[in-house]
């Protein structure tokens, strides 16, 4: 299986394309600028080379790493996203995206979840790739410590879905990520819910000045 990592220079997007790349799937990290993605994807073998491991990652733009992969992960910013999404209806046609949005905004010290006419960012993102597999999942993880190969942890990573294959698909990808246990959310409409825990982990963080929380259902 070929995954794209679709704005994958950012910390979620970094951690997915090592992590995937050292289990042995093609990674293709996307970008808008070839030169950026490519340069990203040597980055990435160079740490992967550096920690002893070896793996498949290339570089290029979005619309290119789309019409590549079997299956999509965005990771750029929500109010990127849409824009985004709506630029590679064709190439996505088909194919599992996955989307680990969260709409947010800070207001003072603390931040918001912003609420969206669809019900979600999953949601929306599927109105608009209304041929694509939709699976919302990865809102709640830690990115910098996710990047971070030294780091061990142990996260729960909720997907939600309205096609039952492509989101058994996610959930074996995921689960295949050591530290990592996928859970079944159940339909699409329930991102809203997993979404706004992001919201609200981030909150409790800043409020009780700690670091790097993440999920766990014990």
């Amino acid at each position: 299986m070929k995954i794209a990592v679709l704005g994958g220079t950012g910390n979620l997007g970094i951690g997915l394309s090592l992590r995937l790349a050292i289990l042995g799937y093609e990674v293709v990290v996307g970008s808008r600028s070839e030169e950026k993605a490519k340069a990203k994807a040597e980055e990435y073998l160079k740490i992967l080379s550096e920690h002893g491991y070896a793996g498949k990652i290339t570089g290029a733009v979005n619309a290119e790493a789309s019409r590549q992969c079997d299956l999509a992960v965005i990771t750029v910013p929500y109010e990127q996203a849409f824009t985004l999404a709506e630029s590679l209806r064709n190439e996505l046609a088909g194919k599992i995206v996955v989307s680990p949005l969260v709409p947010m905004k800070k207001e003072g010290k603390l931040f918001r979840y912003v609420e969206l006419p669809e019900g979600s960012a999953g949601e929306k993102i599927a109105r608009i790739l209304k041929d694509s597999k939709v699976v919302s999942a990865y809102h709640n993880i830690p990115a910098d410590r996710f990047a971070n190969l030294n780091s061990s942890f142990e996260w729960d990573v909720l997907v939600c879905g309205d096609d039952f294959e492509a989101k058994k698909a996610v959930v074996e990808v995921t689960n295949e990520i050591k530290g990592l246990r996928a859970l079944d959310c159940g339909d699409l409409k329930n991102s809203k819910i997993v979404e706004s825990l992001t919201v609200l982990i981030l909150n409790v963080m800043i409020a009780n000045k700690l670091k790097e929380l993440g999920v766990k259902f014990c």
